[in-house]
């Protein structure tokens, strides 16, 4: 009797572990139109998509940001807003993606020119990769906007390889060693940001 006690305990303690592992998952599956409705009811795809929504097939040539604002009734002040948060979402991963190519140049030329020695190299990955990084946001444009039935303010900023050669090319105090090594690196380096920004589909 006792066995056969412990043996329903055991199924019933399975049954409930695997009906929270369900829940769990269910719950992570949701998507952001289920999760909030009322927010992006007849939300573009870019809004929740980023770059993975772009229109076009040249799509991986470009980094996405979407930016939002909300709290505001002023409509140019969440359009600048939104502007410079989706700005800084693209900043960010160009910055990662740029000291990438850096250090790639770097160790395949043991240093170069551009390059200092020891712990100054470091630096100078850091200094380069702020200054390109910067530059290259001001080739960043407006692609689309929406304004949620909760009167939240998105844009879609973005940045293509060809204006990031562009500031690369720009750039007096990089050698043209190093410009031709970013630049033969662009696509496939925008490429594979685009990957890590686009979220996986649900």
């Amino acid at each position: 009797m006792r066995e056969s006690f412990l043996a329903s305990r055991t199924v019933i303690v399975l049954t409930v572990a695997l009906a929270v592992t369900a829940l769990a998952c269910a719950k992570d599956s949701t998507s952001p139109r289920e999760a909030m409705p009322e927010e992006f009811a007849g939300a573009p795809d870019w809004v929740i998509e980023g770059c993975s929504a772009y229109p076009g097939e040249d799509a991986p040539t470009k980094i996405c940001g979407v930016g939002s604002f909300s709290g505001s009734k002023n409509i140019s002040l969440s359009r600048t807003a939104s502007m410079a948060r989706g700005r800084t979402e693209i900043a960010r991963s160009l910055d990662v993606q740029v000291k990438s190519m850096l250090k790639d140049y770097q160790a395949t030329t043991t240093g170069g020119e551009e390059f200092g020695k020891a712990a100054a190299d470091e630096q100078h990955v850091v200094d380069v990769s702020k200054q390109i990084t910067d530059i290259s946001l001001s080739g960043t444009e407006i692609k689309d906007t929406w304004i949620s039935p909760t009167g939240t303010y998105y844009t879609l900023m973005v940045l293509d390889v060809d204006r990031f050669r562009d500031s690369v090319d720009k750039m007096s105090n990089l050698s043209e060693d190093l410009r031709a090594a970013i630049s033969d690196r662009a696509d496939e380096s925008f490429a594979e940001l685009n990957d890590e920004l686009t979220p996986k589909q649900r």
